[in-house]
């Protein structure tokens, strides 16, 4: 059980040294340590409930699996407001008992801070201060690009693009195939639209020879292009 818990905070080490010094890692040894030994590590199941990461001030860091931010509507409709994959990070903003967190995948991993736990870590690593800077505008940038996608005017262009935004997250380097952690109804969710909509147009995107479909969430893009363009 010691070797296992050894070899977790090893692995967790070089998840936060990569991010700290993408082309140095080593370099960043003692801070990544450092954010291991602060932080508290979490997992959760599919659909759990976990706004309890980010609540009195906590910030927190999604190590693997994903999370959905949401609202609901007065007529009792989820809309996603964000998703986070590994190496985002969640409750930059106040925490809001508008908008609740749920994990999308079985054993998503997440590892939360104290705000004073990350103040601390900030003054002692100039490269903290840096990331949790870079986070931050990275969870803007998701928004503002969201905002764009959704404000394509056919349902066609609306996810043509967000596979197009998808791809850009979570597609393996040099690669034009996306393996969705998201399901269409998380895609239907996010951009306001309803389920069967995102199911047919996919299957429209398929036939105009846009993407390739090998399972519902294997997802080959042959044109981005034609993808993030409107007609």
């Amino acid at each position: 059980m010691i070797e296992g818990v050894m070899q977790a905070n090893v692995e967790r080490t070089s998840f936060f040294e990569a991010r700290l010094s993408p082309g140095k890692p080593q370099a960043q040894s003692d801070a990544g340590v450092a954010m291991v030994t602060a932080g508290r590590e979490s997992r959760w199941r599919r659909n759990e409930a976990c706004d309890v990461v980010i609540r009195q001030g906590g910030v927190a860091c999604v190590l693997s699996g994903a999370v959905r931010k949401f609202a609901l509507r007065p007529n009792g409709h989820r809309q996603i407001i964000d998703i986070a994959f590994p190496g985002d990070f969640m409750g930059f903003a106040p925490f809001d008992p508008a908008f609740f967190l749920e994990a999308i995948s079985n054993d998503t991993r997440i590892i939360s801070f104290t705000r004073v736990q990350i103040d601390g870590l900030v003054v002692r690593f100039p490269a903290v201060a840096v990331l949790m800077q870079q986070c931050a505008a990275n969870a803007i940038r998701r928004l503002e690009h969201h905002l764009l996608v959704q404000s394509r005017i056919t349902a066609r262009e609306k996810v043509g693009a967000y596979l197009a935004e998808m791809s850009r997250r979570v597609s393996t380097s040099g690669t034009n195939v996306i393996v969705l952690p998201i399901t269409r109804y998380d895609i239907a969710d996010h951009l306001g639209i309803a389920v069967e909509t995102v199911s047919r147009t996919m299957t429209v995107l398929c036939r105009r020879g846009s993407i390739a479909l090998n399972t519902p969430r294997y997802v080959e893009i042959h044109d981005p292009s034609m993808l993030s363009g409107a007609d």
